[in-house]
């Protein structure tokens, strides 16, 4: 009966571990829910999460931007890419302070210069497209400003805007933005040769391939978030 005991707690321990996954040493790697799990709506299954990372580089906006998706009840990591964030990194606080916000956002709106890069709802970005910084009633929302030509710079090309301070699409429409705390917070791509750059408050994913790939796989359905975490 004791041998039998023994062997009981034995079992105990070294199931799990034999269960677990592994890293490339053998090492058991206990698997655990992310961070962010309990910030995001139990309907979510899709987040876009940026945090900092030092992998690439020791700056305060050297950031990594994941793709996790919720399959079964557990959070896995699909993948993820080298991107920066604002030149005074994290936790923007009013306009022009160069620092990207933390927290949890939705997208407002995805947008491309061409055709649409996946199912969520889009706008289609031209030349005279612009999110509005000015003081007034426009204060962060999608406007078009003929004679402004920067709206299909290449960096801008596809992506998504976020909800930060309230984002609207249409003047007048919706929550009014808090003047001053912030306007046009994106995920956007790079500049040709400027890859990793930082931005001005926005994350840019510096491979336009990345970039293209994080916009197609967003999907309305999955109730998508975007996750900033320092």
């Amino acid at each position: 009966m004791r041998r039998l005991g023994l062997i009981a707690v034995l079992l105990a321990v070294l199931v799990p571990l034999l269960s677990a996954p592994m890293t490339a040493s053998g090492r058991a790697v206990h698997a655990r829910q992310p961070d962010f799990a309990a910030l995001v709506p139990a309907s979510t299954s899709q987040v876009v999460r940026t945090i900092s990372s030092r992998r690439w580089c020791e700056q305060i906006w050297c950031t990594v931007t994941q793709a996790w998706e919720r399959r079964d009840g557990k959070w896995t990591l699909l993948r993820e890419f080298r991107s920066t964030i604002g030149v005074r990194g994290w936790g923007k606080t009013h306009e022009g302070d160069l620092r990207s916000p933390v927290g949890v956002l939705k997208v407002a709106i995805t947008f491309s210069t061409s055709t649409r890069p996946g199912a969520m709802p889009w706008h289609r970005r031209t030349p005279s497209s612009i999110v509005s910084s000015a003081t007034g009633p426009n204060y962060n929302t999608w406007i078009t400003v003929p004679g402004v030509r920067s709206g299909d710079r290449p960096s801008m090309r596809w992506g998504w805007w976020t909800s930060y301070n309230n984002a609207r699409l249409t003047p007048g429409v919706g929550p009014a933005p808090v003047p001053g705390r912030g306007s046009g917070i994106f995920y956007h791509t790079s500049n040709p040769g400027h890859p990793w750059q930082p931005t001005q408050g926005c994350t840019q994913v510096g491979r336009p391939k990345a970039m293209h790939w994080l916009a197609r796989w967003l999907r309305p359905g999955a109730n998508p978030r975007i996750v900033q975490d320092r």
